[in-house]
């Protein structure tokens, strides 16, 4: 059985600080099999991680997690970046015209980019995409508090159930994760065609660390920093970094 982690975000996103590299070596550390760079209407880095990925020992697919006019839709296997803003079914026709494949991100929330089960059911209900949707994350280690819903809900979809960490902070990598028959991105694509994924979540790490540790690296990343190298299993000292940062500014 192989691991994918399908929806994490890089510094190519406004709300995170982990590079491209960091991810790769971080999903390396977690044993994934597969990754998606996944993001906010920027494809740039996942495109950055498939090239890299062979250096890591790990495959990563392109992918984006794009805004649509009803919410966030996840294309993956797409090189091409679709339209911001688009209709979720023009958004979803183009991710099928450039060979990829679709999955709902933290569906049926009160959260900004979440998409509701209208229009989920429309776009499975369509001619034109319904082969497209492929996968619906129900185990997203973000939004554990709300992941209930979408579990009851996807009994009655046929869509693949998701694990993906949604990370922001590079050491969440992993944590919430899609297990599934072979190793490979075309073995992960099948299993979404075949809905044979299992989606994994490991509650115990969904702590208020997490969103101290994003607040952090957000206030880190507008001073310049990043998180580049480092493991989850030594996270970055922010402390160290932040009085580094300040004594730089008392030396100019």
């Amino acid at each position: 059985m192989g691991y994918a982690d399908l929806h994490i975000h890089s510094t190519y996103s406004p709300d995170s600080a982990s590079t491209v590299r960091a991810i790769l070596k971080q999903a390396t550390d977690a044993e994934l099999d597969i990754i998606a760079v996944t993001d906010h209407d920027n494809i740039r880095g996942s495109l950055e991680a498939r090239d890299l990925a062979p250096q890591f020992g790990i495959e990563s697919i392109p992918g984006v997690e794009v805004s649509t006019a009803e919410g966030h839709v996840i294309g993956l296997f797409i090189e091409a970046m679709p339209p911001v803003g688009a209709s979720l079914h023009d958004t979803l026709v183009f991710i099928g015209k450039h060979g990829g494949t679709a999955i709902i991100p933290h569906p049926f929330t009160n959260l900004p980019g979440s998409l509701s089960m209208e229009s989920v059911l429309k776009a499975l209900a369509s001619p034109a995409t319904k082969s497209i949707v492929r996968g619906i994350e129900t185990h997203n280690l973000g939004t554990m508090s709300f992941n209930g819903v979408a579990q009851k809900l996807s009994i009655y979809l046929p869509l693949a159930r998701i694990g993906a960490s949604d990370s922001h902070v590079y050491w969440t990598i992993g944590h919430a994760r899609t297990e599934f028959p072979g190793r490979t991105a075309l073995d992960l694509r099948e299993a979404l065609n075949r809905n044979t994924t299992v989606p994994i979540l490991d509650e115990d790490k969904f702590t208020p660390r997490i969103f101290l540790s994003w607040f952090r690296y957000m206030i880190l990343r507008r001073l310049g920093y990043a998180t580049d190298t480092h493991s989850a299993a030594q996270p970055v000292n922010t402390q160290r970094m932040t009085k580094s940062f300040l004594m730089k500014m008392k030396k100019r």
